[in-house]
């Protein structure tokens, strides 16, 4: 299978890079292609700064980007969440990646309602991918395995909108959601962080 992980936290010295470094270490490269993408890394411009309407001076980064979502079959996301959203880093990136006829395409003709219902609105171009999704929040983690569904509330956005509207539009079924909730360190110990790098380790060696 071929797997590419992406850290959307902006910091290097984070629990999300280690959580990242945790999945990249486990990976079984004799049975695994593996790519990755840490964005605090990465020197691009996270700014979609003229909608559809023309295209950004040609980003090196941009288009490996996108030639590496093609690729993959399978997408492991790690970031934390940040006022019920994701890091505007990884909202960037994604913007500037998952563009029409890349991720999706739109169908501009006709009624937009009965395109929809009758499944010719939009095309799903990275169809029959997977992903994973590994989020650090302050909040609970059962708040999030509640409210991260079909039917979110706005503190779950932070999953929902990747996983329901960004994934599922392109395509991309989410195969497993895990959260590390209450990660401030009045909340959690050294001990405990280190038992869900453990936890992490052991679902990656069982891809």
């Amino acid at each position: 299978m071929k797997i590419l992980v992406i850290n959307g936290h902006p910091d290097k010295e984070s629990y999300c890079q280690a959580i990242f470094q945790t999945i990249v270490d486990n990976i079984d490269l004799s049975r695994h292609e593996l790519e990755v993408i840490n964005l605090n890394e990465e020197n691009f411009d996270p700014v979609l700064r003229y909608g559809y309407r023309k295209r950004m001076k040609e980003d090196l980064f941009i288009l490996r980007s996108q030639k590496l979502i093609q690729w993959a079959d399978h997408f492991i996301f790690v970031y934390p969440i940040w006022w019920s959203s994701m890091p505007s880093l990884l909202k960037g990136w994604i913007d500037r990646v998952f563009t029409p006829g890349i991720a999706y395409s739109a169908n501009h003709q006709g009624n937009f309602f009965w395109n929809y219902v009758t499944g010719k609105q939009f095309k799903k171009l990275l169809k029959g991918k997977t992903a994973d999704i590994y989020v650090t929040s302050d909040a609970p983690t059962n708040w999030y395995k509640m409210f991260s569904g079909l039917i979110s509330i706005p503190d779950s956005y932070g999953i929902a909108v990747l996983k329901n509207a960004v994934l599922n539009h392109c395509g991309v079924k989410t195969r497993r959601t895990s959260v590390f909730g209450q990660v401030a360190q009045n909340t959690t110990t050294a001990i405990d962080r280190q038992k869900y790098l453990k936890k992490v380790s052991n679902q990656i060696n069982k891809m």
